[in-house]
């Protein structure tokens, strides 16, 4: 008897078995399986999917049968249109084919692993390509608070803002040390006091923050924020029909609502140093005091991101108004669909400036590696590439390097205390909102500048040969790019005017990698050939100065720079 109720048991199990999907199965809630979404993923398809006649949007059933076939077989609940028109340039959109790309979301209990089922799509004679939905991340971390770090002296002719004193980016006197336990360098800064009295910024020049969020309601951000003024706040009606309701002061991409409230804090960071009000006695000083930040929440409140959320707010930024956009995160995986967003903003004359990330090492993170995008690393208060932050880490190097800023120790607002100013983030985050800024005043000085015209501008006056000998050598190198930036010389960039004892000027050097030479990353001339072709006034200038050039030693020896 007993034999024989085991044998029926196993039977049961058997048929209940054969009865499931073959293929590994997934079980759980919608979650992030690695980095990416276990629920949801994208495809390109060759043709339109068809729409609902009574709502517009696209359903689960596409009309080609091939894929709906698939969209049964793999579960498919949603399938939603990643970039949709709205107020944007239709001859761009339809160019890059952003009408044929979808995130399809599918249920996760009982189904076939992601992995396995964007494969399948992929196969299909309808569709150009299919993929996993990414995640990433913020590139800082919040520091902790040491006192004994903080210089307490007030310089001459500064902003009178009351933590100006420990913004040494803008003013470096050497009193901040390094991480490393090197000493710290007078004058390893962006050179901000004198930029400040060559362009301050317009307020009708739009910086899209796309992050955490920011604390939009602090004393340092008033008149600051960009206000959507096509919108009624609160009527829940799309008013500008831009897609978005109610989005009077951006828009929360992450959790998809018009509230992009920051909860993680990183953001706020970001914000304070790209456009903190200045000379207001209180807090920080910002590189552009002017200029209009648009709020674009793509980050959980504990720091993640899908590249759907990031895809969707870079177009939303572009179609808004935004002329630069700061992109202080980065994923690990490369994506078609990420790119064609970045590549509609630089179609559409938008600069869009990303961090290198923070692991020490030489891996493609995105969108810094993506062509059209001002790569940024840091650098630390001894102009050295910032080889470990004050948490750890290090800045990334490679072959798509643009340039590097200072990037340690970086003050800033706090996301949950209006008066509490002790709070500080490294990494290559706060690297990417300086020249995010600087990109932003170089618009303000001359509205008909593209993005090739700054990223030339802002290559040619980076100081070179400022770093770790064995790392930074002359010209472009794969651990500082063409150097560290420098906001006077960028701005004085066509007056042909450079600081003194500041500059080094860069030899025209060939290197090994797709995405680093300037001309790749953009089309056309690059910045050491711009130079070539600059007054000789300027060159007679540039011989005439004093080159004052600080050499260190360093314990750590990494590979020598690539170049050919």
């Amino acid at each position: 008897m007993e034999q024989t109720l085991r044998l029926f048991f196993l039977t049961v199990v058997f048929i209940l078995i054969s009865t499931l999907p073959s293929g590994n199965l997934i079980t759980g809630e919608n979650d992030a399986s690695g980095n990416y979404t276990n629920y949801k993923f994208f495809v390109k398809s060759k043709i339109a999917f068809n729409k609902s006649e009574a709502t517009g949007t696209v359903t689960t059933k596409t009309g080609i049968k091939s894929v709906d076939d698939l969209n049964r077989k793999f579960k498919v609940k949603q399938v939603k249109e990643v970039f949709k028109l709205n107020n944007g340039n239709q001859e761009i959109y339809l160019e890059l084919g952003m009408n044929r790309i979808y995130s399809i979301v599918i249920e996760t209990e009982g189904n076939y692993p992601v992995e396995k089922i964007v494969e399948e799509y992929s196969k299909l004679e309808e569709i150009e390509y299919s993929e996993l939905n990414y995640s990433g991340k913020g590139a800082g971390r919040k520091n902790e608070f040491n006192p004994i770090e903080v210089p307490f002296q007030v310089f001459s002719m500064s902003p009178n803002d009351l933590m100006f004193n420990v913004q040494w980016y803008l003013k470096n006197d050497g009193s901040m040390m390094p991480t490393t336990g090197r000493e710290g360098k007078q004058g390893a800064d962006i050179n901000m006091l004198p930029a400040y009295e060559i362009e301050q910024g317009s307020d009708d020049i739009i910086v899209a923050i796309l992050d955490s969020g920011i604390k939009y309601d602090h004393p340092e951000f008033k008149g600051r924020i960009w206000i959507n003024t096509n919108e009624i706040p609160g009527n829940g009606v799309d008013d500008d029909r831009n897609g978005y309701i109610d989005d009077t002061i951006g828009w929360d991409f992450a959790y998809d609502d018009p509230n992009p409230t920051d909860g993680f804090g990183h953001g706020t960071n970001i914000a304070t140093v790209i456009g903190a009000n200045t000379n207001n006695k209180i807090g920080f000083a910002g590189v552009n005091t002017k200029c209009k930040l648009m709020n674009c929440k793509n980050l959980t409140n504990d720091n993640s991101g899908e590249y759907e959320w990031w895809a969707e707010s870079v177009k939303y930024a572009v179609d808004n108004g935004a002329k630069v956009i700061n992109m202080s995160e980065g994923g690990d995986e490369n994506s078609r669909v990420l790119k064609t967003a970045v590549d509609y903003a630089t179609k559409r004359n938008v600069t869009v400036v990303a961090a290198m990330m923070n692991r020490a090492n030489n891996k493609n993170y995105y969108p810094a590696a993506f062509n059209g995008v001002i790569a940024v690393g840091a650098t630390d208060t001894d102009d050295w590439r910032c080889k470990r932050f004050t948490w750890g880490g290090g800045s990334c190097w490679g072959k798509h390097i643009s340039v590097v800023a200072p990037g340690n120790k970086i003050y800033g607002l706090d996301y949950l205390d209006d008066d509490k100013y002790d709070v500080s983030w490294s990494g290559t985050s706060q690297s990417t909102a300086i020249v995010s800024a600087m990109a932003s005043l170089l618009y303000t000085q001359v509205r008909t500048r593209t993005p090739k015209d700054i990223l030339t501008i802002i290559t040619s006056t980076s100081k070179d040969m400022v770093g770790d000998p064995s790392e930074d050598k002359a010209g472009w190198d794969q651990y500082m790019g063409y150097g560290r930036v420098d906001c006077y010389d960028a701005l004085m960039f066509e007056k042909g005017i450079i600081s003194d004892n500041r500059n080094n000027k860069k030899e025209k050097v060939e290197i090994n990698g797709e995405n680093n030479k300037n001309e790749k990353r953009f089309g056309g001339k690059g910045p050491d050939e711009k130079k070539n072709e600059r007054s000789k006034a300027e060159e007679e200038q540039s011989k005439s100065i004093n080159h004052h050039n600080e050499r260190n030693t360093s314990t750590e020896e990494p590979s020598p720079a690539i170049k050919k």
